[in-house]
């Protein structure tokens, strides 16, 4: 009976389920393009502050950097001052542990990593012939990498990146003035800088003492940013899902109601109560089932397509994909089971009047 209703009047069919595919379309874009405007949001302020502090007021050399990268908690250490501009071409030095951290392979003297916006035709083995402070010099492109710190991307240079032994061999530098060490994102770094400062003054002796320049204030604030953005999307895609299903649902429970003069009918004709219910949910479940899968598809397809425009990858999860087709399908028959049970309490003289 349900069938012969749908394929009877398609007309009446088509447009809750257009509704249907519409609020499920709009739910997948939302959740897969907020997910994707989250990931960049949190890699450029991640990019901006992390958990680091930032340590000076002596001289500091590359063995002062290699005790403390052994201590435990640290993730790696670099320092901000080996850095070089030869001609259009910016190198900087980088331990192992920080070349580790940034995902890319150690260096050997002879090798390179390049960034891959920069050096647009160049390729992972091949050599380059770079300008050094020791005349030109060949090295093998070990590896490319896409800056994503903004301050970083604002300075001047092709940049070029090499180990912290190729780098004081090239430049001749072994003294620096300030240290960062950066520790991994769940500790907290402020509660080790006794425990740092201790390790690099041993040796002093009171004379060129070692002391805190900058703590990770900035990056307990970028958190705080990270955590406020993320609660907001969640809070937008929420409301989405929401109007999105209230609308889906209203188009469904009209579309039952409406059709109070084809109940008297079979009411008249002896189908029960239960009967009657049944086909209207029966209905309304094709309707929804149908509409949320052909929504969820196109949903896809159309992220992808404005992700182009937005220029924001869109990020979709198995599970939010399965929540919002659950979501979409379960949300509708349940709202569809108000309309059609009282669609089957009504009494037959009353709804031939309808």
């Amino acid at each position: 009976m349900a069938y012969r209703f749908l394929r009877g009047n398609i007309n009446r069919a088509l447009f809750p389920i257009m509704a249907v595919i519409i609020g499920a379309m709009s739910l997948v874009m939302t959740l897969s393009l907020g997910d994707g405007a989250k990931n960049i949001i949190n890699r450029d302020l991640s990019a901006i502050g992390n958990n680091r502090i930032l340590l000076g007021g002596g001289a500091l050399s590359s063995r002062d950097l290699e005790r403390i990268e052994r201590l435990p908690f640290i993730e790696y250490a670099v320092f901000p001052e080996k850095r070089a501009l030869i001609g259009g071409t910016l190198y900087r030095g980088y331990s192992k542990k920080a070349l580790s951290a940034m995902k890319l392979p150690n260096l050997k003297e002879s090798e390179v990593v390049l960034d891959k916006n920069q050096f647009l035709d160049s390729k992972i083995g091949t050599k380059i012939e770079l300008e050094t402070e020791l005349g030109k010099k060949r090295f093998v492109i070990k590896d490319l990498y896409q800056e994503e710190s903004p301050f970083e991307t604002m300075k001047a240079g092709n940049r070029v990146i090499v180990s912290d032994e190729t780098f004081e061999k090239i430049f001749g530098r072994n003294n620096y003035n300030s240290l960062v060490i950066s520790f991994p994102q769940d500790e907290d770094g402020v509660e080790y800088i006794p425990m740092i400062l201790r390790e690099l003054n041993r040796s002093r002796f009171g004379y060129n003492q070692i002391r805190v320049l900058e703590t990770p204030d900035v990056y307990k604030k970028v958190e705080r940013i990270k955590d406020f953005v993320n609660k907001g999307l969640f809070i937008l895609s929420f409301i989405s899902l929401i109007v999105g299903g209230a609308g889906i649902l209203n188009l469904i429970a009209s579309a039952v109601r409406e059709r109070g003069s084809y109940i008297g009918i079979l009411r008249t004709m002896g189908m029960d109560k239960k009967s009657l219910m049944g086909v209207f949910l029966i209905e309304a479940t094709v309707i929804v089932v149908f509409g949320a899968i052909i929504g969820v598809i196109i949903g896809i397809i159309m992220s992808y397509i404005a992700g182009e425009i937005l220029k924001i990858p869109p990020y979709f999860s198995f599970f939010k994909l399965m929540g919002t087709l659950f979501f979409t399908m379960v949300i509708g028959i349940v709202f569809g089971i108000f309309p059609a049970k009282k669609a089957g309490e009504l009494e037959i003289v009353e709804s031939l009047k309808i």
